[in-house]
């Protein structure tokens, strides 16, 4: 169910960048475009289907997943905690960019309703 719902939310996400690209007129190749594209194919290793089509596209062998586990032991340090960090920013930065949409949509709705108001005050 998890996978589901997470290759759903990247195909909406992909779905929105398309459709954004296609109505706003400066979004394509902006700043904006390029974090979108990166924030969403960031969603990508987390989908285990398409990390294994990808092993399997370039020829190599897909890892086992198991693991041993040892309560209590260090985990050693190495860059893919970096490249993990970089994939945490890049969702993070997709959060900001979802809330300023929603502050800009209540703004310009409550604007909007303002403006409806002081066209009812004029006419009366």
């Amino acid at each position: 169910m998890f996978f589901l719902i997470l290759t759903l939310s990247f195909l909406l996400f992909a779905l929105e960048i398309m459709i954004n690209a296609c109505v706003i007129d400066d979004f394509k190749y902006s700043f904006f475009f390029w974090l979108d594209i990166i924030a969403t194919a960031s969603l990508i290793p987390d989908i285990d289907f398409l990390v294994d089509w990808f092993y399997g596209l370039i020829g190599v062998p897909i890892p086992n997943a198991s693991a041993d586990v040892n309560p209590g032991a260090r985990i050693p340090r190495n860059s893919n905690d970096k490249l993990t960090k970089i994939i945490k920013s890049l969702r993070l930065i997709r959060l900001i960019r979802i809330i300023k949409l929603y502050k800009y949509l209540v703004k310009s709705s409550s604007e909007r309703e303002e403006a409806r108001l002081r066209e009812e005050q004029k006419l009366s």
